[in-house]
Order: structure tokens, then C-alpha cells, then sequence
């Protein structure tokens, strides 16, 4: 599973993705123009709902979590 975040205006250059684990945990594969206290912010909030996160992304079609190699 994986979510985006963005800047303030929303551009696609300011947006960030998070891959999600299975605990929670999260990977961020592009900050985009977040700076780290935005990225701390969103990780907590991620950790915090990820189970609400998987849920939605289940019926929206998503496969599963983000799994380390």
C-alpha cells in the first residue's frame, strides 16, 4: 500500500509517496517539496490510521502492504 501527501498547492512536484508496512512503518520514496517536520507529521499520522488506510485501499482494489526485500 502506498499513499500520497502533498504541499500546500497541491502540485504533483510537491507531493510526497509513502510506502506502508504492515506495522505501520513508512517509506518515503519522493518528499517532494515537504520539508522533514511535514514528513515526521504525515508518518505519525500514517502509524496512527494505517489499519483504517489498508481498509480503504482493500476495496479500492489495492493489494496488499509494502514489503522490504
Amino acid at each position: 500500500m502506498h499513499a500520497h501527501a502533498s504541499d500546500r498547492k497541491m502540485t504533483e512536484a510537491g507531493s510526497a509517496k509513502f510506502f506502508v508496512r504492515s506495522d505501520g512503518s513508512s517509506y518515503v520514496q519522493h518528499k517532494g517539496l515537504l520539508t522533514e517536520r511535514e514528513i515526521r507529521i504525515i508518518q505519525r499520522f500514517i502509524k496512527l490510521h494505517h489499519m483504517e488506510m489498508y481498509e480503504r485501499w482493500i476495496r479500492e482494489g489495492g493489494t496488499d502492504f509494502y514489503q522490504d526485500k
